[in-house]
């Protein structure tokens, strides 16, 4: 085999050799692998030898570890899950989370890992030795899955390739530790010599889905292993979209609507393409009187108390959540987002069809005050008929859809710029970057802000030169004023002139839901910080990095959906939370080396078992007893690397 022969080749041959006896894979690790030893150490690809039992004995064990509930208490331990409704949690309970979080871990690890089981010691060393291993070369390493059966109760046996040294590493199980018995003596003494160098992380479980990564390196003998001065400090935050607060519920409702008014819009056009005639589908109305409505939509037309109360609380502090629940009942200014309230009930696209019909009589026979001051078609279509300058528009195919898609678009925009703005978190124009470029077309007018303009762009017809006529505002004609880049974009594919009543751009409308995804996500994170670490004075931060990064683009909202956060802090911001608490895990890597030979020790204890039960019962113990101390499950890896 040539030296260049990576891991796939030593794969093949353990394949031929060992393949009726074990279970053999190449590729990713296990997870429980990736957390003993560092993703570094593990890498992208491993080779690993096993006993796959699918017996069913898998299934019938308790696989998510759960949590006793411990009797009331007025001391400071108390559980930091919090409710979005209240802000009187203590953070000085993060010292005893692992006791008293009253809530389920999802499991660390995968579910076909549950099917994994160890060989014994001596025959995965027998294998190590065999002449064919030693003679096969390639990159990477080759893991054996141990049942733990000898006297150092061995997990893991690795055999790396590598074309300069003998490598060779081993985990093994060390058993459930009290916290106290974690320091630097006893760790330096394990490891052999005193360290040259020494990579600590500490990582404290904040929440459910919540935890704080303190890291840092020393080149003491004897090294600290609680810095809270000048280490590197990561804040990680998963939110499910199954988990929503019910705070933001509502918010996020409104967002599913907006994409299931899109997937249906899609669905229609593709059909018209393919020849199927059909009439849209509107699936999201909870339905409601249509005598009611009109009534309705002709009080929202001719009402003056729109006029009144602005939305703005001047100078007044507001707690986040106090200007979340604000921003649920705020009252509505703008007169296309309270349509927006009313049609999107609608129980049909009969009824919705029907309803505009309804809202484009009102406009041309009623005396409109509340004049729409949104920049969208239907509030141009509104304005246009009261002022007697456009004829009845008789909307067809997908168009009452696109029109409440386009308001819906707008008025959610502007609930989270309440929220964002009032709670003095960042400014609108945060909210506004990245947004599609169309927000620059020469056709609507420059003042109007950047993410409205868009929205109006994206379905407002193309606009004619010297637009500021009567009709002729609304009436255009395909060919010269057509861009070229419209390629993606519905309504009006033919040559002929024609009367536009709405305009929809499927890869747009994407990018502006997309955005407006980006936005709830990070509304939810800064909630959670808001309420289980309290950390104001790094909301505009957090912010200014989770807005300005490309919105991942969702054509879809399921609860399986989630938003990861993963942010620098300061270590000062945290310092006095976490100060004389214990972290939920700890990874301690030791490394000594000379000219021949490199030594590497790493120590990872976690206050949960990373491994599936019955994984390898020989070191494997029972649920840890429910006491007042941090106790941990550890694991210990030692890697010898010399010259060959």
């Amino acid at each position: 085999m040539l030296p260049s022969a990576n891991l796939a080749n030593v794969y093949a041959e353990l394949m031929r050799r060992c393949g009726e006896s074990y279970t053999i894979t190449y590729g990713a690790p296990p997870t429980y692998l990736v957390s003993a030893v560092g993703s570094a150490e593990a890498g992208k690809k491993v080779v690993l030898v096993f006993k796959e039992d699918r017996s069913g004995a898998a299934a019938r064990i308790r696989t998510t570890p759960t949590k006793a509930a411990p009797g009331k208490t007025d001391s400071a331990d108390l559980d930091l899950t919090g409710s979005p409704l209240k802000d009187d949690c203590l953070v000085d309970a993060i010292a005893d989370l692992s006791i008293d979080l009253q809530l389920e871990h999802s499991n660390s690890w995968k579910l076909e890992e549950e099917y994994h089981r160890g060989i014994p010691v001596d025959k995965a060393r027998a294998i190590i030795c065999s002449e064919f291993l030693q003679m096969c070369e390639g990159l990477g390493s080759v893991w054996f899955l141990c049942d733990g059966s000898d006297s150092g109760q061995t997990q893991l046996l690795q055999y790396e390739f590598n074309p300069s040294h003998f490598s060779r590493g081993i985990l093994s199980y060390q058993g459930v530790l009290p916290s106290y018995m974690v320091n630097s003596q006893s760790l330096v003494r394990q490891h052999g010599k005193a360290p040259q160098d020494t990579v600590i992380e500490n990582s404290y479980q904040v929440g459910p889905h919540m935890r704080l990564r303190c890291s840092w390196s020393s080149n003491a003998a004897l090294p600290s292993l609680a810095n809270l001065n000048d280490c590197e400090v990561a804040l990680n935050h998963t939110f499910r979209v199954g988990e929503c607060s019910p705070l933001t519920q509502d918010f996020m409702n409104q967002l599913r609507i907006l994409l299931f008014i899109r997937e249906d819009i899609v669905s229609y056009h593709k059909d018209v393409k393919r020849g199927i005639a059909r009439d849209p589908i509107y699936r999201c109305g909870s339905g409601i009187d249509m005598e009611e409505l009109r009534e309705s939509i002709n009080q929202t037309m001719t009402d003056v108390s729109g006029f009144v109360n602005c939305y703005g609380i001047g100078n007044v502090e507001l707690d986040l959540e106090d200007v979340v629940q604000r921003a649920k009942v705020r009252r509505l200014t703008d007169l296309t987002d309270k349509l927006w309230e009313l049609l999107k009930c609608c129980d049909s696209y009969k009824d919705l069809k029907m309803a505009f019909n309804m809202l484009f009589q009102c406009a041309a026979r009623c005396n409109i005050v509340n004049t729409p001051t949104n920049k969208n078609r239907l509030a141009k279509l509104i304005t246009e008929l009261a002022n007697r300058r456009l004829a009845m528009p008789c909307l067809s195919g997908a168009e009452p859809l696109e029109l409440l898609l386009e308001i819906g678009l707008e008025k959610l925009y502007k609930d989270y710029e309440f929220i964002y703005t009032e709670s003095k978190m960042c400014s609108t124009n945060l909210l506004k970057e990245d947004c599609i470029e169309a927000a620059n077309d020469g056709g609507s007018p420059q003042n109007l802000p950047q993410l409205r303009k868009s929205l109006h762009n994206a379905v407002r017809g193309d606009p004619m030169p010297g637009a500021a006529g009567m009709r002729k505002t609304l009436l255009h004609h395909n060919g010269a004023n057509v861009k070229s880049g419209n390629a993606g974009k519905y309504a009006g594919d033919d040559d002929d002139a024609g009367f536009k009543n709405s305009h929809f751009d499927e890869h747009e409308s994407t990018e502006r839901v997309s955005k407006l995804f980006q936005i709830h996500c990070t509304l939810e994170h800064l909630l959670m910080m808001h309420i289980h670490l309290n950390l104001s004075n790094v909301y505009n931060d957090v912010c200014s990095e989770l807005l300005k990064k490309p919105p991942k683009l969702v054509e879809a909202i399921d609860d399986q959906l989630i938003d990861v956060m993963d942010i620098r802090l300061s270590a000062h911001h945290v310092r006095d939370h976490l100060d004389g608490k214990d972290p939920y895990s700890r990874h301690i890597t030791m490394r000594s080396h000379n000219k021949f030979r490199e030594l590497k020790t790493a120590f990872y204890f976690n206050s949960e078992n990373i491994c599936p039960p019955n994984l390898a019962q020989c070191f494997q113990c029972d649920e840890k007893e429910m006491v007042k101390e941090r106790t941990y499950h550890a694991w210990l890896y030692r890697k010898i690397r010399s010259l060959k």
